[in-house]
This record gives C-alpha cells, sequence and structure tokens, in this order.
C-alpha cells in the first residue's frame, strides 16, 4: 500500500478505512527498496506521490480526528483550513481575527484575497452582493469564513477535486449559511458552471502553478476556467506560495488571454512569521495523528513510518525545519496574493 499514490480522491475514507491503510503502509516498508520521504526534511519527490492521493488521505485524516486541543491546552478546533497563511499585514490596518484562534492564518489568507482597493470598488458598487466561485476549495472552511466574517451578502460556490473534502463542507459548513453556500466535487479544469456567472473566482493555496519556471497544460487549462467564469470586469482572486520563478512565468501568461494583473502584493515575510508562530499547534496536532493510528506502534516497522509520516505532515505544513519553510527562507518559494481583472 502506497498511501502517496493508491488512494481515490473520490472515496470518503473512514476511521476504520484509514487505520487498516496506515496498518498496511507501515508493513509495506518490508518491501519498499528506497524511502520515498526524506526523514530530514519531509522532501518527497516530483513523480513519487500523486497529489490526489495524498489530499484523499489528508482530508480523510483532518475529518477522523475530529475536535482536538490546540497547542498549550488552548481551544478546541477541527482542523478545516488546510492552508498555510499568513500573518496580518500592518500595513493593511487592524487584524480582522481572534489572535488566539488556532486557525487565524488562514482565515487571514482568505480575508485578504479581498483587501484590494479595486476589489472593495467592484464589491461595494454591487452593495455587497457578489457571486464567488472558488476553484480548490478544499473543506470549504474559506468559503463559510468570507460568507459569515468577509462578505455577509455574498453567495458562494465552492468547487474540490477531492470527496472528503466536499463531504466536510456539506457537513459543517453548508448548513450554517442558508443555502448562500453550494460545494461542488469536480475537477477545476472541468467544471460544471456556466460561463460569466462569477463577479470572483477565488483560488488560495490551490495544488496546481508548481513546477518551477513553467505554466504547465494543467495551469493552463485551470486559468482558462477562471476566465471563463468571470463576467466580463470580475476579478481573479490568487493566494499562494509557489516557485518565485512560477510566479514570473504566471503573471505574464495571465495577460496573454485576457486576464489583466492589476495589483500584487508579497507577504512572504508574513507567511514566514506565521510559520514560526504556528509551529507549536502543528507540533501537538501530527503527535495527535501519530497516536491515533494503531499502525505507528508495530514494532522496528511501525517506529521508521511514524518518522517519516511526522516530518512529512509537518513539511506540508511548512514547519521550521522542513524543506518547503526553507524554501520560502531562502526565495526558492514567495507567498503573493494577485488581483486580475477579465478584460472586456
Amino acid at each position: 500500500m502506497d498511501i502517496l499514490t493508491a488512494l481515490d480522491r473520490q472515496t470518503d475514507y473512514s476511521k476504520t478505512h484509514l487505520q487498516l491503510i496506515l496498518g498496511a503502509w507501515v508493513v509495506s516498508s518490508l518491501r519498499e527498496p528506497k524511502a520515498k520521504i526524506s526523514t530530514h526534511d519531509g522532501d518527497v519527490e516530483e513523480g513519487e506521490y500523486d497529489k490526489r492521493s495524498l489530499y484523499s488521505l489528508l482530508y480523510a485524516l483532518y475529518r477522523s480526528l475530529g475536535e482536538v486541543p490546540s497547542d498549550g491546552g488552548g481551544e478546541s478546533y477541527e482542523l478545516t483550513f488546510n492552508t498555510w497563511g499568513y500573518a496580518w499585514p500592518k500595513s493593511w490596518g487592524p487584524c480582522p481575527v481572534r489572535p488566539t484562534d488556532p486557525q487565524r492564518f488562514g482565515k487571514h489568507a482568505y480575508t485578504g484575497l479581498y483587501e484590494f482597493a479595486a476589489a472593495r470598488e467592484h464589491i461595494a458598487s454591487k452593495d455587497g452582493r457578489v457571486h464567488i466561485v472558488e476553484m480548490g476549495s478544499g473543506t470549504g472552511a474559506g468559503a463559510h469564513h468570507v460568507c459569515g466574517r468577509v462578505l455577509p451578502a455574498c453567495t458562494y460556490h465552492a468547487v474540490d477535486m477531492q470527496q472528503a473534502a466536499i463531504a466536510t463542507c456539506r457537513r459543517k459548513f453548508v448548513p450554517e449559511l442558508g443555502g448562500r453556500l453550494q460545494a461542488t466535487c469536480a475537477d477545476a479544469t472541468h467544471l460544471p458552471i456556466a460561463d460569466g456567472v462569477a463577479d470572483f473566482v477565488a483560488v488560495n493555496e490551490t495544488h496546481v502553478t508548481e513546477h518551477a519556471g513553467q505554466v504547465t497544460d494543467e495551469d493552463r487549462r485551470f486559468f482558462h476556467t477562471a476566465k471563463r467564469l468571470l463576467k466580463p470586469g470580475g476579478h481573479l482572486v490568487w493566494g499562494n506560495a509557489i516557485p518565485t520563478a512560477t510566479w514570473d512565468a504566471c503573471l505574464a501568461y495571465l495577460p496573454t488571454i485576457g486576464l489583466e494583473v492589476r495589483e500584487v502584493r508579497d507577504v512572504t515575510p508574513e507567511s514566514i512569521q506565521a510559520r514560526d508562530e504556528d509551529k507549536a499547534r502543528i507540533d501537538a496536532y501530527v503527535e495527535h495523528v501519530m497516536s491515533t493510528f494503531h499502525g505507528f506502534r508495530i514494532p522496528v516497522l511501525g517506529t521508521r513510518r511514524r518518522r517519516q509520516a511526522e516530518v512529512a505532515l509537518k513539511n506540508f505544513a511548512r514547519n521550521p525545519g522542513t524543506r518547503l519553510y526553507q524554501y520560502l527562507c531562502d526565495g526558492t518559494d514567495a507567498y503573493k496574493v494577485v488581483l486580475a481583472q477579465k478584460t472586456a
């Protein structure tokens, strides 16, 4: 069992399923000629994982753990913001999220998508009654935050390819919003949504545009879908930490398809600050995962796999000491927030 490639994006795995899957992964180390996960910094080489399998595992893990206490015995939460986020930039004014909120950095990231002056003007011109389509919405936690706290008059369509993520959205967030939030499981490059319906297309840390210096075929399909969904004059709001060279390539590509880049904000220093401040919470969460699944208690094999799983989860969260954290610090990656507008 290779958890990095074998899981199905359309399956919402139960906790019992996960116990069996992770147990099988532990035992499979007997036949693995070389570990795919670096126990030094959590890195996994391109080609050694399938993002659909990886996210199937993560979203099922998040749901199966349910409410957990934050670091230091802080308030309990269910991990639904699958985001790195960033500390709120001081130049943007007062921070809109409680400083004790365990998932505040993810909420900052969603709030920040609409902090651009042009975005605020667009929203005001419609008395806040804008329609948003999010491509790669994860659990819908960001959609819920935007609908409840940022744009309380908006309507929202959250789309993600992972069934486990959409199941969480429908269970936890859709019922609270009186029909304003819709959740659909679909590939963002083949969406069953009509043209020209969105005032905003939101993209927040979606797992595309990752290959250094390249705009791949998948990326092109993704951006063309965003343009198709937008009304004339509508806005793409996009935030992510990706290779710096890829930012250059993507920002050059967008105008060629009719998406004019209006403003770019670099929040890399604030993203590093967030990862530093979030370290204790991530460490505590990973410990919850390790203590929950029995396969990691198998002598010798379980210990070896536990180390791989621990460092991989921390790398995915860009925890200090991991490969992805170092990429932010050395400039390999940059966290930027972008506003682009569909030309008439």
